[in-house]
């Protein structure tokens, strides 16, 4: 989709883990995501950091905008040696959002940090550009972003 391709460059990926940690009230969102990009056949681990690791990425709310073309969530690459990359959920967007909601932007956001670009939205897949109405939120990994995980990662 424009340009984009799955990258690992783009990613949270070290050593064929992400360590992370958290300051986020979504905590069911978050523990969600981890859970289901562990499904069964993935390689790479998602791990809670510890005093001897490297975190790779936080999970965090911020205050994004509530405008239409603000995001439900972001995943910010900082890319250099050591540092902490982020997840983050917008407060302003998702006061009140369904528990499905939360689940949704949490997994999008931790696809990115996997590597994945976004898709289009001709095929079913976490990665769309544009988060689904709320009430027809993907809460699964589809088969197109469990193609697009092996290529990457094997």
């Amino acid at each position: 989709m424009g340009g984009e391709t799955e990258s690992k460059g783009n990613s949270a990926v070290d050593d064929g883990e992400i360590r992370w940690t958290d300051n986020t009230a979504y905590d069911d969102a978050r523990k969600y995501a981890i859970s289901t990009w562990q499904y069964s056949g993935s390689k790479i681990k998602i791990v809670a950091d510890s005093a001897l690791t490297s975190n790779d990425v936080e999970f965090k709310d911020a205050n994004l905008g509530t405008r239409a073309t603000d995001p439900l969530g972001r995943y910010e690459r900082h890319g250099s040696f050591g540092a902490t990359d982020y997840i983050i959920f917008n407060k302003q967007k998702l006061a009140g959002a369904s528990k499905d909601r939360l689940r949704y932007v949490a997994l999008h956001e931790l696809g990115h940090a996997l590597g994945l670009c976004h898709k289009s939205d001709t095929v079913v897949s976490l990665m769309w550009k544009t988060a689904p109405s709320p009430g027809y939120e993907i809460t699964w990994i589809p088969d197109v972003d469990k193609t697009s995980y092996k290529k990457l990662w094997g």
